[in-house]
């Protein structure tokens, strides 16, 4: 009897570790800090656009960049990227916000985590795909 129970107790406690790790996960996916947003969604896009002329996935994930900033800069971030975008020049962003912002940014906010986009999950892997062709 002792035994079945003790069994029973170790099946629930494994069973609460895999959900418990599998919540764990898709936090991870949609809460990241800005640097590795930066490295894991727009270095990918930049480099598509850089070796594919592709655009697209770098104007909508600098176009949600803004609001990953703090509160105190939100609008500042906003017209740096609007005024690159419109000259057709996503690549340019990076340099302007880090040149203005980067220092600050990594002294108050390095391990601050942010909420990803929902529309945007999809595309670390998306990007790679149209790397490859």
């Amino acid at each position: 009897m002792k035994l079945k129970m003790m069994l029973s107790v170790l099946l629930f406690l494994s069973a609460l570790g895999i959900v418990l790790n599998a919540e764990k996960k898709a936090q991870s996916i949609t809460e990241m800090n800005l640097h590795d947003f930066m490295e894991d969604f727009t270095k990918p896009a930049s480099k598509l656009y850089d070796k594919k002329e592709n655009a697209d996935y770098l104007n909508k994930i600098l176009e949600k960049v803004p609001d990953m900033a703090p509160e105190d800069q939100k609008a500042e971030w906003k017209e740096m990227i609007d005024a690159k975008l419109a000259l057709g020049k996503p690549d340019e962003t990076c340099k302007s916000c880090h040149t203005k912002f980067k220092k600050e940014y990594k002294a108050k906010y390095r391990k601050k985590m942010i909420p990803i986009p929902e529309e945007l999950l999809g595309f670390p892997k998306e990007i790679k795909e149209l790397l490859k062709k």
